[in-house]
């Protein structure tokens, strides 16, 4: 199997996707799009080749594309049609060019990138400048991972190393209390590529004076009351990031939040767009801007 012989399943890209699998397998059936190999019993595996497939049709779905049209693509025009979408705000601040910052993290130069990415945050601070620059960033290499202009040992070298500036940044905090404030809890049961956000979200609490829980690493949901029977918190935040994260799982997170009397829940990097009312105590926040916002919020 190609890319260093990892092997996916058809739920592996429903939930990197937000295709559904019902709807993967019509598309496999109708337009050909992705071509699995069949285990002994009969079970679709899926190489890493289909998995960045699947993320780009998936992303020119969700920016207009019908995927008739899609399957019409040969797989070069796939990969600039994803590019020319994904660079479209790439000139929107000149200062920022993230192509040529990205230059250094396709060398392996750590020094080098991280002198790039260090005037941001001198002149903005790290709240604007992970916002503006380097979310956008970490956006940016995962498209170009997706479309095969990163490897991904390029990919993960770029998360890493503003990982490594985040808990830098979180490390130096210097709070203005020494008094702590409510306490929230911050869960992650995802296993999507969103650390670096929840991360950031940690320091964004913290300096705001939240008394912050995080035990980093995957949870399961039950974990919630494990947490809170030894140290009981007000607030709950959970990195909602996969696309898996059904109705079900939100609606047994906000029965916790009543039978534990928690007076928010935010549900972080929610993957999809809703329609649907939210429950009375759950804020749904897409992107770090708008975590930012439903904290500042927060009764």
């Amino acid at each position: 199997m190609e890319e260093g012989g990892n092997v996916f399943s058809i739920k592996d890209l429903e939930n990197f996707s937000g295709i559904k699998a019902h709807t993967i397998r019509i598309w496999e059936k109708r337009y050909k799009i992705l071509e699995p190999d069949r285990t002994d019993s009969n079970i679709r595996t899926y190489s890493e080749t289909e998995l960045k497939k699947i993320l780009n049709v998936a992303y020119l779905n969700r920016n207009g594309y019908k995927i008739s049209k899609i399957a019409r693509l040969n797989e070069d025009e796939l990969t600039q049609k994803v590019m020319t979408i994904s660079s479209q705000h790439d000139e929107l601040d000149k200062d920022f060019q993230p192509g040529k910052i990205l230059m250094s993290a396709i060398r392996f130069n750590e020094e080098s990138f991280k002198e790039a990415l260090l005037p941001f945050i001198k002149n903005q601070g790290i709240e604007e400048a992970y916002c503006r620059f380097m979310y956008p960033l970490l956006e940016k290499a995962r498209i170009l991972w997706q479309t095969g202009s990163l490897s991904r040992a390029q990919e993960q070298f770029v998360r890493n190393t503003i990982k490594q500036i985040i808990i830098i940044e979180d490390y130096n905090l210097k709070l203005k209390t020494a008094k702590p404030g409510p306490a929230v809890a911050m869960i992650n049961t995802s296993d999507n590529l969103t650390d670096n956000n929840f991360l950031f979200y940690k320091y964004i609490l913290k300096k705001r004076g939240f008394d912050v829980i995080f035990t980093g690493g995957v949870l399961p949901a039950s974990e919630v009351i494990e947490i809170y029977k030894i140290k009981p918190f007000e607030y709950l935040v959970i990195n909602s990031s996969s696309f898996d994260f059904a109705e079900k799982k939100i609606g047994y997170f906000n029965n916790i939040g009543k039978s534990l009397m928690i007076k928010k829940i935010i549900l972080a990097d929610f993957p999809e767009e809703t329609s649907k009312k939210p429950y009375e105590k759950l804020i749904i926040t897409r992107n770090p801007v708008n975590f930012i916002k439903a904290v500042e919020n927060l009764p």
